[in-house]
C-alpha cells in the first residue's frame, strides 16, 4: 500500500482483498479501448484534391453531403440507414417534372376550371390545387428522377430491396431488441454513399474517381 496526498491506494490484489472501511482508500481501475483504422492516406489525398474546389458548390450539394456525413457519424445502424436513406430522398425533392408533365398540368387545370362537372366553386378549387403543383412527385418518383439523370437506373432494384427492408423497420417494426441491423446499415451507406457521391460529381467531376473506392457496391 502506498501512501500519497492522504490517499491510500490498494495494490493490485488478483482475488479477495479485505482492508480497513477508510474514505481515503482508493483503487485503481484503468480501461483502454483500442481501434484499428484504415490508412488515411486515400481521405487526405480526397480532402486535399477537394480543398479548392469544395468552396463553391451550391448549398443543395452541402446539405447532402451534411446528412450524409451524419449517418456515417451515427454509431447506432438505425441511424445510419435512416438518415443516409433520407440523404437520397432529400436529394430526389429536387427533381421537377419534365416540360411535357408541366403543359399537361396547366391542360387539367384549364379542363377543370371548364368542365361540367360539380359547382363552380369545386371546379376551381381542384383547378387551383393542380396549379399550385400539390401533386408534386413523390418520394419514390423523386428518387427514380434522380436514378435517370445520374444514369443509375440499373440501381433500382438495389434501392428497392434497401428500401422494403428499411421500411419494415422503421414502419410498425421497431427494431427487435437485440438485434443486429450492422449488415442492413453497411448496406444502406454504401449504397446511399455511391448515389450521393454520382450526384456531387455534377458539380465536382474529381468526387467520381472516389465513388468505387470510397463505396463498392456488391
Amino acid at each position: 500500500m502506498a501512501t500519497e496526498h492522504s490517499v491510500l491506494i490498494r495494490d493490485n490484489i488478483h482475488g479477495l482483498d479485505v482492508f480497513v472501511d477508510d474514505p481515503r482508500v482508493k483503487i485503481v481501475s484503468m480501461n483502454a479501448t483500442a481501434g484499428v483504422l484504415a490508412d488515411p492516406q486515400t481521405f487526405l489525398s480526397f480532402a486535399s484534391d477537394l480543398h479548392g474546389q469544395a468552396a463553391s458548390i451550391s448549398r443543395q450539394a452541402q446539405e447532402v453531403i451534411l446528412l450524409l456525413n451524419y449517418a456515417l457519424m451515427r454509431p447506432e445502424p438505425v441511424a445510419q440507414i435512416v438518415f443516409a436513406i433520407s440523404a437520397v430522398e432529400m436529394l430526389g425533392q429536387q427533381e421537377t417534372w419534365t416540360e411535357s408533365q408541366k403543359h399537361l398540368l396547366a391542360e387539367l387545370a384549364v379542363s377543370a376550371e371548364t368542365s361540367s362537372l360539380g359547382s363552380e366553386e369545386e371546379r376551381l378549387e381542384v383547378a387551383d390545387a393542380i396549379k399550385k403543383n400539390l401533386h408534386r412527385l413523390s418520394l419514390r418518383q423523386g428518387v427514380l428522377r434522380l436514378f435517370e439523370r445520374l444514369d443509375l437506373a440499373h440501381l433500382k432494384g438495389k434501392w428497392d430491396s434497401v428500401y422494403a427492408e428499411r421500411s419494415r423497420l422503421v414502419h410498425g417494426l421497431a427494431p427487435r431488441p437485440g438485434a443486429n441491423y450492422s449488415e442492413l446499415a453497411q448496406k444502406a451507406v454504401s449504397l446511399c454513399g455511391y448515389i450521393l457521391l454520382k450526384a456531387l460529381a455534377a458539380e465536382l467531376p474529381i468526387a467520381s474517381r472516389y465513388t468505387d473506392e470510397f463505396y463498392k457496391l456488391p
